[in-house]
């Protein structure tokens, strides 16, 4: 039986670990299609053929964007290619790609109908009107189709896990040593298309309180410290997400929704254009809980900024409820030090709550 190789750009991922998007990425490359040509339609051969070639320049173009699978933590460049293409770009070709595959599906179905009409055959002979397939050659047609389908199953969800990454783009995400361990997970996961757009400004004992004080309390930026609204403007940061509360809630709740929103205003000072999402705060382990830092203060303050993110037309990320175990705690699978500080498995769901308010906001974007 006579076979042709057809190449097919796919992003096709190879790690499980999110209910939602968390499958996209681990595993990038090109995936060879071999798709053998129906035994019993000479023609169909010709027509993938045809579907691949005359789709060929814009395989080439995504092809690129795959080539560089080597990502290192600490050098979050993104896939790009040798041209500098957008991710939009790459969207775009690599659908047209996809398209071509659908289509080559579908005319190669036409022509096993219509494989007595002479019209669909440019060579080989004609089968007789009476003649019947094997069951042999009817298995490998359906594991065949099934096949292919699912190589372009797999490719519209890393074309759709681009799209999420890019909705991040130019997105900042600020707040305390909580918030900096994301960053560290970022770092790992630097494959992620999420990761590669989001940027970090943290650090730890950071707090809304804190941050008006001494340059020495705020993140680094650029080799130095300075105000985290001065470091998100040099930046071009168009999305912050805020996350505060820890270091904060000691001198109450009142007091730390005041200084919370006068961060907020502050930032809005420097860039005023800026989109605003708050980040809720993370529960604290049973038995950790300080005074006024307690989880019933915690629930106080998210259910507060809850509140005014609705009335100020903020988005809203819920991370805390799904940390919590029965009594409201920071569940024992995602603490690190029996405090507040969490485990890889809790940024895990950090990522997957991020990413799920991507997709409901896509189109926003």
């Amino acid at each position: 039986m006579k076979k042709r190789n057809v190449t097919a750009i796919l992003l096709v991922s190879a790690l499980s670990i999110t209910p939602v998007f968390s499958s996209y990425a681990d595993t990038q490359g090109i995936i060879e299609l071999n798709l053998e040509t129906y035994p019993a339609v000479p023609a169909a051969d010709d027509i993938l053929q045809k579907a691949f070639s005359d789709n060929s320049d814009s395989a080439s173009e995504t092809t690129g964007i795959f080539t560089e699978a080597n990502v290192s933590d600490l050098d979050i460049t993104g896939i790009l290619t040798e041209n500098n293409a957008s991710v939009a770009e790459i969207i775009d070709a690599a659908d047209e790609t996809s398209e071509a595959v659908t289509e080559a599906i579908e005319e190669t179905e036409t022509a096993a109908i219509d494989s007595t009409d002479m019209s669909q055959t440019t060579i080989g002979p004609t089968l007789p009107a009476d003649y019947e397939k094997t069951e042999e050659e009817l298995l490998w047609e359906l594991e065949n189709k099934a096949w292919i389908e699912e190589q372009l199953r797999l490719q519209n969800e890393a074309l759709h896990a681009l799209q999420i990454g890019e909705y991040f783009k130019d997105s900042v995400l600020v707040g305390d040593s909580v918030a900096e361990g994301f960053s560290l997970y970022a770092m790992r996961n630097a494959a992620f298309p999420i990761f590669q757009n989001l940027k970090f400004l943290t650090k730890v004992s950071y707090s809304v309180h804190n941050a008006f004080m001494s340059k020495s309390y705020n993140p680094r930026y650029q080799g130095g410290q300075m105000y985290a609204w001065e470091a998100m403007k040099l930046m071009g940061a168009k999305h912050v997400y805020t996350f505060f509360g820890l270091n904060d809630l000691g001198s109450g709740v009142d007091n730390t929704v005041a200084q919370y929103l006068k961060y907020i205003a502050r930032v809005q000072q420097e860039i005023p254009d800026i989109k605003i999402t708050i980040v809720s705060t993370t529960p604290m382990y049973k038995g950790s809980e300080k005074k006024a830092l307690n989880n019933a203060n915690i629930r106080a303050l998210n259910a507060k900024m809850a509140e005014l993110a609705a009335q100020n037309g903020w988005g809203y990320i819920d991370v805390a409820s799904r940390l919590c175990d029965s009594d409201g705690c920071l569940a024992k699978q995602y603490c690190s030090d029996k405090y507040v500080h969490q485990t890889n498995s809790a940024y895990v769901i950090w990522q997957a709550a991020f990413e799920e308010y991507a997709e409901a906001h896509l189109d926003d974007s």
